[in-house]
């Protein structure tokens, strides 16, 4: 069994983007306080001698950047305190069984990701292992999942993954908004489906 739920931190209301629901939030700070957000940082090499939780990351990751540099979009870069608070998502998810959002609100008002202006999140999981295009293609045929990929106003991306004992995985994406980013706004429409660039179930599993 396969379970996919975006969620979106972007302002105090509540949107619905399609069927699967998107819960909209930002941080009330002002931008004058932080003057610039944190710094692209490196992803993880994610070659063959990687664990495999850093193996899928990176290749998630890059997945993002192919679906947005094909539509126009700028890259996200990486960055190191998202893809802790997604790793540490995804291991809770484990732990606990619970398949559900954090409360993403009270995250972007904590030290931990201070110098952002607005977090998306897109959890996954599976039973059993699944490469990281089965990850990725879930997210992008959700429309939910795909407004966050394919959001213009991110600039930031950290992903985590955990390969549960029992061969389950879990994985969560924490997309971000730096202050001062020089991006368009955060956007509450829904992309279409089409094309996706990479759709293949393929790439490195748990």
């Amino acid at each position: 069994m396969i379970r996919i739920r975006p969620a979106l931190v972007a302002g105090a209301l509540a949107v619905l983007l399609g069927s699967t629901g998107c819960v909209v939030a930002s941080s009330s700070g002002s931008d004058a306080l932080v003057a610039s957000g944190p710094a692209p940082q490196s992803a993880p090499v994610g070659d063959a001698a990687a664990p495999a939780e850093e193996q899928i990351a990176r290749a998630v990751f890059d997945r993002v950047n192919d679906e947005r540099e094909a539509r126009g979009l700028e890259p996200v870069a990486w960055n190191d305190a998202l893809a802790t608070v997604a790793r540490d998502w995804s291991t809770e998810m484990a732990d606990t069984g619970q398949f559900e959002h954090q409360d993403i609100r009270a995250l972007l008002q904590g030290a931990e990701l201070s110098g952002f202006r607005a977090v998306g999140e897109n959890i996954f999981s599976a039973t059993g292992p699944v490469p990281a295009g089965t990850i990725h293609a879930g997210w992008m045929r959700s429309d939910g999942h795909r407004a966050n990929v394919l959001n213009p106003g991110w600039d930031r991306l950290g992903v985590g993954v955990f390969c549960g004992p029992d061969g389950s995985v879990w994985a969560t994406q924490e997309f971000g908004r730096t202050a001062g980013a020089d991006q368009p706004a955060v956007a509450s429409t829904t992309p279409p489906v089409e094309p996706i660039t990479r759709p293949a179930d393929d790439g490195p599993t748990c």
